[in-house]
């Protein structure tokens, strides 16, 4: 085939050396599939069949029949898992002279094949080549799943730190469920395996109508405990069919479960080794084009990090507005309650209280016993007045402000006051006022009245090692 001239230069001769077994040998060694048809067509020209004139090993083991038997047979004839769409295509290249490139997935096989129609010879002929992407298909589909399963992490990620807590939630729980396709997706928190709240998406309204379990169900039956028996050490489970909960506690899918939930997913969420919550998606749905496992757990992660971070917020505002010894509010605290109530207009009870002879009671009985008595007085003030009026202003000094009472209502509380703490030995001073804007007065003559009663107390009972009642 190949000639040089006289200038070293290669050429070509002319293919008319090439003997058409040699370009059978050559369609034989191709390293894919082919065959060679005449489509059959009736007296309209509509193509009805297809003979093979040729075929390689390649396609004869693709289709599972024998070469010498395919040759000289029709398409219909021989080959059993047949594409309809081999017509069209044949049709196409033989007739119109028209190529094409398809990829369609052959299910006998379990292989996905792109193969092209080409026009060959003459009008009336066609020859298809097929070549397997099995690989590159499921190479391009996990590429395709990875891909979409970190867009929605993500999406999730960005959506929960957009907003603050419950608004974060509420759109990546929607976000979630709608990609997914459940019927519902919820957060349930948990501390020591009860449920302290929970958070839902339903797909629509139609959805509540499927009795799924909610709170009261968590609380009057143990799923939580279901749910640990089959994460175990994982942090995700898929569970397919929810009939298997059948095995594992038969009246809990017969009264719950079966017929409201064929399958879901559940998510465990810590904080270090405790655990904190569960994001759990209802009849989620199947086939789709991300992972839903590896998504729920990632999700379940963020959600555990910003619950965290919500707690450590709390944790924060509540030290830097409360007294770490009683619990009350602190100065600070007070500080912001006095600004609000001196800006409206309302009733108001103001207490003051002091424990007497504290001085003495660290210096005979140690700081261990004076934080004690402290703590006790504390707990007594905060249950007359509820704990979230009262203040810590001092070492042994409380302060409780109680807006929008009556006199009559909060005179009977600094009585029961006084009943309470007649062990205890404090001094009180009270005033009730009908107009919150005159607070910082009020304050400071329920002060001046407490220290009477100071004085009052000392002049009776005397004073031990130089106790003396001076306005702090």
């Amino acid at each position: 085939m190949t000639e040089y001239s006289k200038e070293g230069k290669i050429s070509y001769s002319s293919l008319d050396n090439i003997e058409d077994n040699d370009v059978i040998y050559m369609l034989k060694d191709l390293p894919d599939a082919c065959c060679i048809f005449k489509v059959l067509t009736d007296p309209f020209g509509t193509v009805k069949d297809m003979l093979f004139l040729f075929t390689n090993e390649k396609y004869s083991q693709l289709v599972g029949i024998p070469v010498e038997d395919l040759i000289g047979n029709t398409y219909y004839k021989t080959v059993t898992n047949r594409d309809e769409d081999w017509i069209k295509y044949s049709y196409q290249a033989a007739i119109l002279r028209q190529s094409s490139k398809v990829r369609t997935y052959n299910t006998q096989f379990d292989k996905w094949l792109e193969f092209w129609s080409v026009p060959v010879y003459k009008k009336g002929f066609c020859a298809f080549v097929f070549h397997d992407v099995t690989g590159v298909k499921k190479s391009e589909d996990n590429i395709k799943l990875a891909s979409n399963t970190s867009k929605l992490i993500i999406d999730c990620a960005t959506a929960l730190s957009s907003a603050e807590f419950g608004k974060g939630v509420k759109k990546v729980l929607m976000l979630l469920g709608q990609t997914i396709e459940a019927d519902r997706v919820g957060v349930i928190e948990v501390k020591d395996k009860k449920v302290t709240d929970t958070h839902e998406w339903f797909n629509n309204a139609g959805a509540r109508t499927l009795n799924l379990p909610g709170r009261k169900t968590f609380e009057e039956v143990d799923v939580i405990s279901l749910w640990n028996q089959q994460l175990g050490d994982k942090n995700t489970v898929l569970v397919k069919d929810s009939s298997v909960i059948s095995k594992l506690n038969e009246d809990l899918y017969n009264s719950i479960v079966d017929g409201s939930i064929s399958r879901y997913s559940v998510s465990v969420m810590k904080d270090n080794n405790e655990v904190i919550g569960y994001l759990v998606a209802d009849n989620y749905a199947e086939g789709l084009p991300l992972n839903v496992g590896e998504v729920m757990e990632s999700v379940a992660i963020f959600i555990s990090y910003e619950m965290r971070n919500r707690a450590l917020t709390k944790e924060m505002t509540y030290l830097g507005s409360h007294d770490a010894l009683t619990g009350l509010g602190n100065r600070y605290a007070l500080n912001q309650t006095l600004l609000v109530l001196s800006g409206v207009s309302t009733m108001a009870g103001v207490c003051y209280l002091d424990i007497n002879g504290m001085k003495t009671t660290n210096e005979t009985e140690g700081h261990d016993a004076g934080d004690e008595r402290i703590k006790k007085t504390a707990d007594i003030f905060a249950s007359v007045f509820k704990r979230k009026y009262c203040y810590r202003i001092g070492g042994d000094e409380f302060l409780a402000i109680i807006p929008e009472i009556t006199k009559e209502k909060f005179d009977n509380q600094v009585s029961r006051l006084k009943t309470k703490t007649e062990d205890i030995s404090v001094a009180i001073g009270a005033i009730w006022i009908d107009d919150s804007k005159e607070i910082n007065i009020a304050v400071k003559q329920a002060d001046e009245r407490m220290y009477e009663d100071k004085a009052s107390y000392y002049k009776k009972h005397g004073r031990r090692h130089s106790d003396k009642v001076e306005k702090k």
